[in-house]
């Protein structure tokens, strides 16, 4: 059989058909199963099955998903950046996401309590519930400091100036939860960073971090790897990185 046409990717973003149903009907169209699609993909087959569902509480994360995503219409030979743009639009994914810190705050979003008599545990019970399903902690404030971040950009040239020695770089080889704190235990960082995405600071602060892949984020001095911070899909706790040379 042949494989269904790809003119839905040329429809506005708010009149394609939901994304799930696109993947299963353009796999079962190729006459692959599941199995199949995940030995093409990479993806487990029960998280493709999961998209396909649309069930996000199968998926390690919203962050995951996206990753999987792209794998999967890239096996199936779907458009991977519509469908990435139609997995967002089906799950609400806010569009700051994955909004970078800037060097010097970390911004807070603002929040406005419902007028009326809902009970303030009511409220309180909502935005944890909000939290939960995006998988997003609330940015809180954080005082300055003097480290230094560096957003993913897919299409930046390789030509840029090497990191000096003085620099330490975290980065991410696969989607992963990161928490940063500084040497007085202020939140830094604390979100899902997407593959490819870095955070820089200078050797020798005492700044610690958790992970919840430790194989997915890898540490480098200047442009010396020293390797990911643990095992693949095993998290890593308070690693503290003023230690590392």
């Amino acid at each position: 059989m042949s494989p269904p046409s790809h003119a839905t990717a040329d429809l506005p973003e708010s009149q394609r058909p939901p994304l799930g149903a696109r993947l299963r009907e353009q796999r079962r169209a190729l006459g692959l199963s599941l199995d199949d699609a995940s030995e093409r993909s990479g993806v487990r087959a029960d998280y493709l099955a999961a998209l396909e569902r649309h069930n996000l509480d199968a998926l390690p994360t919203v962050g995951y998903g996206l990753g999987y995503v792209r794998a999967y219409a890239r096996a199936l030979g779907l458009d991977e950046a519509a469908s990435v743009a139609d997995f967002k639009r089906d799950s609400a994914v806010p569009k700051n996401l994955f909004r970078r810190d800037t060097p010097h705050f970390v911004p807070t979003r603002q929040l406005r309590l419902p007028r009326g008599s809902v009970p303030a545990l009511g409220v309180i019970a909502a935005v944890v519930m909000l939290g939960a399903w995006y998988g997003v902690q609330l940015d809180t404030v954080a005082a300055p400091s003097p480290v230094m971040t560096a957003p993913f950009d897919p299409d930046a040239t390789q030509d840029a100036q090497p990191v000096p020695d003085t620099i330490l770089t975290l980065r991410t080889t696969a989607p992963s939860w990161v928490t940063i704190r500084d040497p007085r235990g202020r939140l830094v960082a604390n979100r899902v960073f997407v593959t490819g995405e870095s955070w820089q600071m200078e050797v020798g602060r005492d700044y610690r971090v958790d992970v919840r892949d430790g194989g997915a984020v890898e540490i480098l001095i200047g442009e010396r790897t020293l390797g990911p911070v643990g095992e693949a899909g095993v998290p890593r706790r308070d690693l503290a990185l003023g230690t590392l040379r």
